[in-house]
């Protein structure tokens, strides 16, 4: 716009000086005016720029933004919330009210509230249903601007539908460890670095015996097992310096009353929320799985009736033991025990005797040893001792001596006294061998030579022994080939009435002469036939063939001769012998009044019940009974009352020094008068001098046998002697 202004001609004039005035009036306010509408062009420009920016600003914030005016009706919404609440953009000023969009009565009430009140509402949840992407849950904050009768609400809103999900998760895997804690199967323990119990569940102090506050005052060095503790703080030490993470073991805890408890322990490093080490612990008990373990060892290592070492856990020991001594320069001594007898036990008292009687042994064993030294069953009476550290034979000789003084006290089965004895062999490592198969095979030679020796002692192994034992078995199988080879013979020893000198009878005595080889004497083969049980179908053998024989001689018009036959222990005992011997008598037509059966003393005491019962079948058939080897048993003649027998037979080892000894004599004498008061016929056995006949015909001693008379004979050389009707008085220079 252009001003034009006419100025005077004196500038001086008034007139000038107003038009002057004019002018710059004019000119000033077209300035001013031109000025303003700059200015306003510029602010225009500039809240535009600022409308776009806030705009930005809005649609770009991480939140909802929504604004209703005082009728709840939607203004403006920005980008975030209308993807929140599934509005079109375009919607964003479309007037609708807000229940449109979000229809949630609980978020309605408390706008409602902030509409009148002014009161900012936080944390108003609300669930959007129905969405394709699941249910989704929004948060929001709400905020009045302007007066009550001319207002907005701005509501900010936030998605927490993942942050809800999470919160839940959490809480659920907080239930699931706090109902695991609580009601787990094994015991959970926090622990703090110094070992004090942090925090337990109830199976904790359930497996321990204490309450749940009573641990809480306690560090686990008190409740682990004093020989496991030291392993347990070296891992502990571990886990605090990082060395590892975790680890496993099984160990002894203490129960509040002491006692220990297995457990299988697994411990874990971990921080608190605080960044303070601390320790998880899982306890499970393992008391059950320890103790089928143990019973499953045992009953693999131990020997079911003695709880013993077995063969297993011997051959462990004894390898232990050698290796040992091979570093220590000492010896280790391998005894083989077998019990004298015990099959007589077996058969005459039965098993469950026999039961009790090795179950007594092992007991009597273990407790002469010492905590060091081993007893293993070995099978049946069969038992093996391993001696380590010992300086030499006098060390095992000494232990042996022991063993068989502590083995011989009395011990009452089925009510009968009886004395165990048994046969020891002994081998020494290094010098009889230097592993456990050769040591035990020189032990089991050793013994095998003590048995020959009478029993009840011991001998150690000497090199001959292995060739011993080899005979021992090779005899043995000859032995159960004899019978079909019809290698045995009896011989039989007359039976001399000493008053009259009449031969009433004759012993028979089994032999065995093996086809093409010497004869072997009964002493050889005689125990192992009663120790392989061969003794039962030998001796049933003999009984037929004497028999036969009494029969043939009475056939031939020969003198009447009584024949007198052993019975073994298995024999006696192990069957039904009363009715064997009622059959034999029908087979052979042997007369019952002209056989003798004799017992040894030893055996009719195992079972004297029984022996009675046996016996009397046996008498009231006519036969008649002789107690053999008297003496050398437990009974006295008191006890023997009970029994119908006929006869005792004095052993040969009291009369051998009668003439020499007075303490013999006098048992001699005294058996000779108390059996004639039972009206028992007396026979001496081994008589060999004429001192010794005189001395029996002396004191009224009814019959001998023995050299002094006639050795052992086969049946021609008895049947020689009936028909010359022998005198059987021994001549001074015939015996």
């Amino acid at each position: 716009m252009m001003i034009q202004t006419t100025v005077p001609s004196d500038p001086q004039s008034p007139a000038a000086a107003a038009a002057v005035v004019v002018a710059e009036s004019t000119a000033a306010r077209d300035i001013r005016e031109t000025s303003e509408a700059d200015a306003l062009r510029d602010a225009h420009a500039l809240l535009g720029q600022n409308r776009n920016y806030l705009e930005q600003v809005i649609d770009g914030m991480p939140a909802g933004l929504l604004v209703i005016d005082a009728e709840r009706r939607v203004r403006s919404m920005n980008r975030m919330m209308a993807d929140l609440i599934g509005a079109p953009e375009e919607s964003a000023s479309a007037g609708h009210p807000l229940e449109h969009w979000l229809p949630d009565a609980g978020l309605v009430a408390r706008v409602t509230e902030a509409l009148a009140t002014g009161t900012p509402q936080d944390h108003v949840l609300v669930s959007l249903e129905g969405r394709p992407d699941g249910v989704r849950h929004l948060e929001f904050n709400i905020r009045r601007t302007g007066q009550a009768d001319d207002c907005t609400l701005l509501l900010i809103g936030q998605d927490i539908t993942f942050r809800r999900k999470a919160r839940l998760r959490l809480q659920e895997s907080e239930e699931f460890f706090r109902l695991t804690f609580s009601q787990a199967a094994v015991g959970i323990v926090l622990l703090g670095p110094d070992g004090r119990l942090l925090r337990v569940n109830s199976k904790m102090a359930q497996i321990l015996g204490y309450s749940e506050i009573e641990l809480l005052q306690r560090f686990f060095q008190q409740l682990t097992h004093v020989d496991d503790l030291p392993d347990e703080l070296t891992l502990v030490k571990r886990l605090r310096d990082g060395e590892i993470s975790d680890y496993q073991r099984e160990r002894r805890l203490l129960r509040r009353d002491g006692t220990p408890i297995w457990v299988n322990v697994s411990v874990s490093t971990m921080r608190d929320a605080y960044g303070n080490q601390r320790f998880i612990s899982v306890i499970e008990d393992i008391s059950r799985r320890k103790s089928a373990e143990e019973a499953l060892l045992r009953m693999i290592n131990h020997d079911a009736l003695t709880g013993l070492p077995n063969r297993v856990l011997l051959q462990d020991r004894l390898e232990r033991a050698i290796a040992h001594a091979h570093r220590a320069g000492t010896q280790v001594a391998v005894m083989f025990i077998d019990l004298d007898r015990f099959k007589h036990v077996n058969d005459t008292l039965g098993h469950d005797a026999g039961d009790q009687l090795i179950v007594e042994i092992a007991r009597r064993l273990a407790s002469t040893l010492r905590e060091t030294d081993t007893v293993a069953r070995q099978g049946g009476d069969e038992f093996v001792v391993v001696l380590p550290e010992l300086g030499g034979e006098n060390d095992a000789s000494l232990v042996a001596r022991k063993l068989l003084d502590n083995l011989f006290q009395p011990l009452l089965l089925c009510g009968q006294e009886v004395f165990p004895t048994g046969s020891i062999g002994i081998a020494m490592y290094p010098r009889d061998g230097t592993d456990s198969a050769t040591l035990l095979k020189c032990a089991d030679s050793a013994m095998y030579g003590s048995k020959g020796g009478g029993g009840n002692g011991f001998s150690f192994y000497m090199t001959d022994m292995g060739e011993q034992t080899a005979l021992h078995l090779r005899m043995e199988g000859e032995l159960q080939r004899a019978l079909q080879r019809q290698e045995f013979v009896l011989h039989y020893q007359p039976v001399v009435d000493i008053a009259s000198g009449h031969l009433g009878g004759v012993e028979a005595l089994l032999r065995w002469q093996p086809l093409g080889k010497p004869m072997v004497p009964p002493s050889d083969f005689i125990p192992l036939a009663e120790e392989t049980g061969l003794i039962v179908p030998i001796g049933e053998w003999v009984l037929e063939t004497a028999m036969a024989q009494q029969v043939a001689w009475q056939r031939d018009g020969l003198a009447p001769v009584r024949v007198s036959v052993n019975l073994s222990a298995r024999q006696f005992l192990g069957q039904d012998v009363a009715q064997r011997v009622a059959a034999l008598l029908e087979k052979t037509g042997c007369d019952p009044r002209a056989l003798t059966l004799e017992i040894t003393e030893s055996v009719l005491m195992q079972n004297p019940t029984a022996a009675t019962e046996t016996m009397a079948r046996l008498a009231a058939m006519g036969v008649q009974l002789a107690i053999d080897d008297f003496g050398t048993g437990y009974s006295s003649l008191a006890s023997l009352k009970r029994f119908p027998i006929h006869s005792l037979k004095i052993d040969r080892s009291f009369v051998s020094d009668l003439t020499e000894d007075v303490d013999d004599a006098a048992i001699v004498d005294a058996v000779i008068g108390l059996a004639h008061s039972m009206k028992l016929n007396v026979i001496a056995e081994g008589v060999e001098t004429a001192d010794q006949l005189a001395f029996l015909l002396a004191h009224g001693c009814d019959q001998m046998q023995g050299f002094c008379y006639s050795r052992p004979v086969e049946p021609e050389a008895i049947e020689t002697m009936l028909r010359s009707h022998k005198n059987a008085h021994c001549q001074p220079s015939k015996c």
